[in-house]
């Protein structure tokens, strides 16, 4: 299978398993499931930005580009730096989904930083070099600051991470529309990832799984 064809099927299955949760999938009850909705929530945002921006920009020569060896390097690169930059996003989304059912214990970056720890390393070895760990702390640090404000409706995230993955492309322009249609499109996706966070989430079973034992 070549590179175009295997980024396209890798999107296909991220999408199976990500809307297969929807309806009459099991809920996300526990810390390692609420890890595994995320890590394929962000892969997905990723991945589906990134590469139909570029399939869009190549134009009809799309395929062609994208089995070229380096040029598919390059495409792996950017959509493992963009990851963790959504899972920021969406580790507020739950907290923001949390916080608005009441559930102010379990949406402290305490209780969610072994969701934020597992969903970073739920897809195996980065392919390029990710300091994970400070990764971490800098998404906890950023639920802890949201926490302080009221909670930001979904529309309004992924401003800064669209802008930051745009410049991650291996294949741009330095037109502002083009900036402004990867950064739209981002937080487009982030509106649908809410969405299906709300849908396969049973927050009340999550924040209990989320609680720290009784002394």
């Amino acid at each position: 299978m070549g590179h175009a064809a295997a980024a396209l099927e890798r999107i296909k299955n991220i999408v199976c398993r990500t809307l297969g949760r929807s309806g009459a999938g099991a809920p996300c009850r526990t810390p390692d499931e609420l890890a595994a909705l995320l890590a394929g929530e962000a892969a997905f945002v990723a991945q589906k930005a990134t590469i139909e921006y570029c399939r869009a920009r190549a134009g009809c020569d799309w395929a062609k580009l994208f089995d070229q060896d380096e040029f598919a390097l390059e495409m792996a690169r950017s959509r493992w730096s963009a990851f963790p930059l959504l899972l920021g996003d969406l580790a507020e989304l739950t907290q923001v989904l949390l916080r608005r059912a009441g559930q102010l214990r379990a949406a402290r970056p305490d209780r969610l930083g072994p969701v934020i720890r597992a969903a970073l390393r739920f897809h195996g070895e980065p392919a390029i070099p990710l300091d994970l760990e400070t990764i971490e702390h800098e998404i906890l640090d950023r639920l802890a600051r949201a926490l302080a404000d009221e909670p930001r409706p979904a529309h309004l995230l992924g401003r800064t991470s669209g802008r930051r993955l745009f410049d991650l492309l291996p294949l741009r322009t330095d037109q502002r529309a083009d900036r402004e249609v990867v950064e739209n499109n981002v937080r487009f996706l982030l509106c649908g990832a809410y969405a299906r966070l709300e849908e396969a989430i049973d927050v009340g079973a999550l924040a209990r799984a989320l609680e720290p034992a009784p002394d």
